[in-house]
């Protein structure tokens, strides 16, 4: 028999013997009905129009894993590192201190970031450098090295632009293809992608039109390589 024909009973064994990931509870319950949570080895896919809350989401996830004891890798490749921090730290005081900090002390948030996110938040400070096997290599330190136990990479589109030149529907798929096979199922770490939505005729996204797997920007591999999308919807005229 050939190498990689697998009988029956073999099967059953590799089944009955596969440990059962253990999920980790989103903090929607709406979400946790339909995907039974978030585990590792999995990527998913937030997406939206500009501005409907992609970001906002996946900071509220980030600190919502850290306080559930994980460790969590955040790759925020559309903003500076002090505002990923401030807005991560507004998140566990419940303030925007990325636009006001003038209602706390520099000891207050030293002692609620210290309390909450110093021993389980990393970082990735990207500037200057956004190459393909850059980003890749900091993807599995930070699972290997830092012992996260999820990323969340902000968002998909500039990760693209690093990649090289060319169709911008293939770079998409070689991008998703290297997530999903070089740091998810390589790696074992849980992750959660930003992706923008293309404009469609009729009612956009940013007007409250429900989002389609068709709507995603590029390529449709970043639905068919994703364990699951979560598509958020308002109107924010």
């Amino acid at each position: 028999r050939p190498d990689g024909i697998i009988a029956g009973p073999e099967l059953l064994e590799v089944i009955v013997n596969e440990k059962e990931v253990p999920a980790c509870p989103y903090p929607w319950e709406g979400l946790n009905e339909k995907l039974h949570g978030l585990r590792l080895g999995e990527l998913v896919t937030v997406c939206a129009g500009t501005g409907v809350g992609k970001s906002q989401v996946c900071r509220s996830l980030a600190v919502h894993l850290i306080r559930q004891g994980h460790r969590v890798g955040y790759i925020a490749l559309e903003e500076g590192l002090a505002r990923t921090g401030l807005s991560l730290l507004g998140m566990v005081m419940g303030l925007p201190l990325h636009l006001d900090r003038s209602s706390v002390t520099e000891e207050q948030m030293r002692e609620a970031f210290m309390r909450e996110l110093a021993d389980r938040l990393f970082v990735y400070n990207h500037f200057g450098a956004l190459s393909a096997e850059n980003l890749l290599a900091r993807c599995r330190y930070l699972r290997v090295a830092d012992k996260c136990d999820y990323l969340i990479i902000d968002h998909l589109s500039i990760l693209v632009s690093g990649w090289g030149e060319g169709d911008e529907r293939r770079l998409i798929d070689n991008v998703m293809t290297a997530l999903r096979s070089q740091v998810c199922e390589a790696t074992g770490v849980g992750m959660v992608l930003v992706s923008h939505l293309k404009r469609v005729d009729g009612r956009s996204a940013e007007r409250g039109a429900d989002p389609e797997l068709s709507h995603l920007r590029g390529s449709q591999a970043i639905s068919q390589l994703s364990d699951a999308c979560i598509a958020l919807s308002r109107d924010t005229m």
